[in-house]
């Protein structure tokens, strides 16, 4: 949606002032302002989607290639999940039309809608597999 964005000017302005963080006052035990911390999930997310238009919202963990993360501790967590899921769905890339059931059932959704779901999760995956692109995260 970010890349599509049919007022990209407005986007670049106001993205940097909305807030997607889970945690914004995590970085506090590091000395941080409150802000996004920019590896938790949400914040993740918003990152892969900011990519193509551009993201200069400033977060607490602003590169995340600038060292290897600790999955044991929470900046490398949700990398080193989604890594893992990137590569799964690369390699079979009919799991995802398993993978959407895990958060609960789709019973009520017809089989096309559950092949739409699964194709947003694709490609959900495909912007992440950028954003991570050069990222290390590994137990320490």
């Amino acid at each position: 949606m970010a890349t599509g964005c049919k007022n990209p000017a407005l986007l670049a302005k106001l993205a940097p002032k909305s807030l997607s963080c889970a945690s914004p006052t995590k970085g506090r035990w590091l000395g941080l302002a409150t802000g996004p911390c920019g590896f938790c999930l949400p914040c993740l997310i918003r990152r892969a989607a900011l990519l193509g238009p551009g993201d200069s919202t400033t977060y607490a963990l602003s590169d995340l290639a600038a060292k290897t993360l600790d999955t044991r501790e929470a900046q490398g967590q949700q990398i080193r999940s989604f890594q893992y899921a990137i590569e799964k769905i690369r390699q079979k890339p009919k799991l995802a039309t398993l993978y959407i059931h895990k958060p609960g059932p789709l019973s009520d959704e017809s089989p096309a809608r559950q092949a739409a779901l699964a194709g947003v999760y694709q490609r959900g995956l495909a912007e992440l597999a950028k954003l991570l692109a050069g990222v290390r995260a590994v137990p320490s």
